[in-house]
């Protein structure tokens, strides 16, 4: 059976070779996203073909329909809950290495957040048993809703879905949304007319439940009031850069959150003349997870280091300064990782150019073939 993120490059290739390449670069996974442009040089080497292999693909997937993604989804379900229940053996007994690694990854996010993932998994159980495969339905929803909210101008929502195949899918759908505004709103009106009131008030029994970062926009309100940004801190917390060395100390030293380990830091042009860092830490006694970000403007884009904190800090902030800019006040020592200390530019930003040349050597423009 095709993996969705096959499927996905698949359906992105179709587009592109259709005249449609912004669907392509709007994916913001960097692997996925270079994996489809190989695709689709590969593709063009005959078009017709692509699209006769992908077709025959797809009917003979069309009888599984999405009733088999949707017991693979409830199996993971089950298996995440019997390891958080400390039986990690059933996990490891899976033989399908897809769905294994499928299911360790969702349980690594569970860990986030143990209690919270029951209740959500009772509560969409319960409220789904009369309502069928509307599971997919649900999925299918959130991308709509994304859509309209960036139709209205709210970018945001749809940027901040860490799930990467459901964002791309939203904004491809976005893409297409952008064409007929008006008939897209009257086409989600008209779908939209179902009985989904169990699922809504499953949300809310959710949203009840006090998340990590809840408890830690609470905590921080003593010592740091007004440092955490966002109100809706369910997938991250968005951080102000003052102060930011002294509350990532609090963050490792508080005994309830002893954040120990930065598992990976890395930054992002994120548009609208701004760059973010993002922080995943991890607490190897309490078991929990959470992303700090952290935006900056690119005018003047300084962060205070936490490598005197965390002291692999040191290497992933040199690699964000290298790539694009950032400017990590008080390290020891930063300097470029990558590239030689006399490149220019920042090649991370949406408006990095590519010298001619450098040192007299002429520097080729490897993409090339997919602009």
């Amino acid at each position: 059976m095709t993996s969705e993120r096959d499927k996905l490059i698949s359906e992105l290739v179709l587009k592109a070779l259709d005249g449609d390449l912004d669907s392509l670069n709007a994916v913001e996974d960097r692997v996925l996203r270079a994996k489809a442009k190989a695709a689709l040089v590969k593709a063009k080497k005959d078009p017709k073909a692509y699209k006769a292999q992908f077709s025959a693909v797809e009917s003979s997937t069309e009888k599984s329909g999405q009733k088999e993604l949707t017991e693979a989804e409830k199996k993971i379900s089950e298996l995440v809950l019997k390891a958080l229940d400390g039986d990690l053996d059933s996990l490891n007994a899976v033989e399908d290495r897809v769905l294994r690694s499928k299911a360790k990854a969702a349980l690594m996010k569970a860990k986030k957040d143990p209690e919270a993932y029951k209740a959500q998994f009772l509560a969409v159980e319960s409220s789904t048993e009369k309502l069928g495969q509307k599971k997919l339905t649900e999925s299918e929803k959130k991308i709509s809703e994304l859509v309209l909210k960036a139709l209205d101008g709210d970018l945001d929502s749809l940027n901040a879905v860490e799930d990467r195949v459901l964002r791309a899918k939203a904004k491809a759908a976005l893409v297409k949304a952008k064409k007929d505004p008006s008939g897209y709103k009257a086409q989600f009106l008209t779908s939209a007319n179902t009985d989904l009131n169990p699922i809504i008030e499953a949300k809310k029994t959710v949203a009840k439940i006090e998340t990590l970062n809840s408890k830690i926009k609470k905590l921080s309100m003593i010592s740091f009031p007004g440092i955490i940004l966002n109100d809706d801190v369910e997938l991250f917390l968005q951080v102000s850069p003052v102060n930011w060395y002294s509350f990532a100390g609090w963050l490792k030293s508080e005994p309830s959150l002893a954040f120990d380990s930065l598992q990976c830091q890395t930054g992002f042009d994120v548009g609208d003349e701004h760059l973010e860092a993002r922080y995943n830490l991890h607490s190897m006694s309490h078991d929990h997870y959470t992303e700090i970000r952290i935006r900056v403007s690119r005018k003047e884009p300084c962060i205070p280091s936490v490598e005197k904190v965390w002291r692999i800090a040191d290497w992933f902030e040199r690699e964000t300064y290298d790539m694009l800019g950032i400017d990590f006040s008080g390290h020891r020592d930063l300097r470029r990782i990558l590239l030689p200390e006399d490149w220019e530019g920042w090649p991370l930003r949406k408006d990095y150019q590519v010298q001619e040349t450098y040192h007299g050597i002429v520097i080729p423009k490897m993409k090339e073939g997919w602009e």
